[in-house]
This record gives structure tokens, C-alpha cells and sequence, in this order.
């Protein structure tokens, strides 16, 4: 294998003529650079954050436990990053969001239904765990649940009954999502539901 060196080509992601080429060669590293590519989402430059977020969606599966350490970063932007880039994995990385929905920490927890919402939109793979979610303590995380549900659309009906329920949710912002869910799924029992509003 050729010698890298991991941080110049994280340096070349800022310029559009090399980034291709030093996304490329990351990815050749594999899960060596994931410690790197993982600071690299911390930088100021966006080329440099989103360009160490593709490298590292395209490594794939062996740095989803790095990123999803990454979700309780203290900065919000190197969190999102990285629940960004464990979206971009794919379908791989349902079973590892799924069990991280059970952390106590609620950035955490966050950081990976903002991941399965994302993936709503190509795989229903998702939906037992965004109904789990729409039982969580916190707004954020029945709110981005409920987006969850609507992106998968009409696959997601075994949601229907846990939606009708959240209509009755304590936020305006989660009862909102969850009757646009519905909306999107669109069985007679979601239209019913909505229709009694």
C-alpha cells in the first residue's frame, strides 16, 4: 500500500481539485484515518467537515462505532457530522443505531434517530425503532421519530397506531409531525385519524 499521510490529504479536502483524489486515498486507508477524519469534523472550513464525513460514510461499517462515539461530542456541529455520515452508510448501520437508542444520554439518542430519519427516505428497515422513539422523553427525539416515519411514507403503516396515539403528544411541534406522518403513510386508519382532528 502506498504511505499516506492522513492529515495532508485531510488538509487537501478544502480544494475542490483535490478533494476527489484525498477522499479517495482516505477511504484506501480505511479505519486507520478514522481517528483523524473524525477530529477532521470539528474543522471550520464546511469542504474539510463534509468532505471527512464522505470518506468516512464511504469506509463504511468499520468506523460506525467512531462515529457513533461522536454523537455525545461536545460540539453540536462535530455531532451532527457525524450522525450525517452514519446516515450516508446506509441500511449497515440500522442495528448499531437501534442499540445506541437506549443510551442514557440524550444527545446520543438524538444524534441517532436524526440518522434513522434520514435513512426513512430508502429503507423501512427503520421503522421499529423510530416507533421506539416516539416514545422518548425528550421533544427533539419524537419530533425527528415522527419526520422519521414520514419520509418512509406508506411502508411505514405499522406505525399507525403508535401515531394516533402520539396525536395527543404535550408538543404542538411533535402532534404537527406526527399528523404530517400520517398524512404521508396515508392508510385509512391514518386518513380516519386525521380526519377526526
Amino acid at each position: 500500500m502506498e504511505d499516506y499521510d492522513i492529515n495532508e490529504l485531510i488538509e487537501q479536502l478544502e480544494y475542490d481539485e483535490d478533494r476527489e483524489a484525498a477522499i479517495s486515498a482516505l477511504v484506501k486507508i480505511g479505519e486507520p484515518a478514522a481517528p483523524n477524519l473524525i477530529a477532521a469534523l470539528e474543522n471550520v472550513i464546511w469542504d474539510v467537515c463534509d468532505g471527512a464525513a464522505d470518506a468516512l460514510a464511504r469506509i463504511g461499517e468499520p468506523v460506525l462505532p467512531a462515529l457513533i462515539d461522536a454523537f455525545a461530542h461536545e460540539l453540536r456541529h462535530v455531532a451532527l457530522n457525524a450522525s450525517d455520515a452514519v446516515a450516508r452508510i446506509g441500511e449497515p448501520a440500522v442495528p448499531a443505531l437501534v442499540e445506541v437508542l437506549n443510551d442514557t444520554y440524550d444527545p446520543v439518542r438524538e444524534n441517532a434517530v436524526r440518522a434513522l430519519s434520514t435513512l426513512g427516505k430508502s429503507t423501512q428497515s427503520v421503522v421499529p425503532a423510530l416507533i421506539q422513539a416516539l416514545g422518548d422523553d425528550e421533544v427533539e427525539i419524537r419530533t425527528y421519530a415522527a419526520v422519521g416515519l414520514a419520509n418512509v411514507g406508506e411502508a411505514a403503516s405499522d406505525a399507525v397506531p403508535a401515531l394516533i396515539a402520539a396525536l395527543t403528544d404535550e408538543s404542538d411541534r411533535v402532534r404537527e409531525h406526527v399528523a404530517f406522518a400520517l398524512a404521508q403513510i396515508g392508510t385509512p386508519e391514518a386518513e380516519k385519524a386525521l380526519s377526526e382532528l
